[in-house]
């Protein structure tokens, strides 16, 4: 199972998996869907939140803390997620339950 890490309303994505899901690409778009979170790869033109290079490996993190203020309660403990790409939403989902 693939994950990602959740802190300080941050989300911190492995070059692996930016690479397997979101190659080429440079924005997503978060959504909540009932207890379902989705990122959405976008086109940067249209807008969204920049994937932004963290590191020389290539590892990327999305600065999403006003995202994220309206769901949780935003703290600096690192929280792993378990991610699943679903085809039919088009984009990587997770779950903060």
């Amino acid at each position: 199972m693939q994950h990602i890490i959740l802190k300080n309303g941050n989300l911190y994505l492995d070059s692996e998996l930016y690479d397997t899901y979101f190659n080429t690409i440079n924005a997503v778009a978060l959504l909540k869907q009932e207890s379902t979170f989705l990122i959405m790869p976008v086109q940067q033109a249209g807008g969204g939140l920049l994937l932004k290079i963290k590191n020389a490996k290539g590892d990327r993190i999305i600065h999403a803390i006003e995202f994220f203020q309206q769901y949780i309660t935003v703290t600096d403990e690192a929280i792993s997620l378990d991610v699943e790409w679903r085809s039919e939403l088009c984009a990587l989902t997770f779950s903060l339950s």
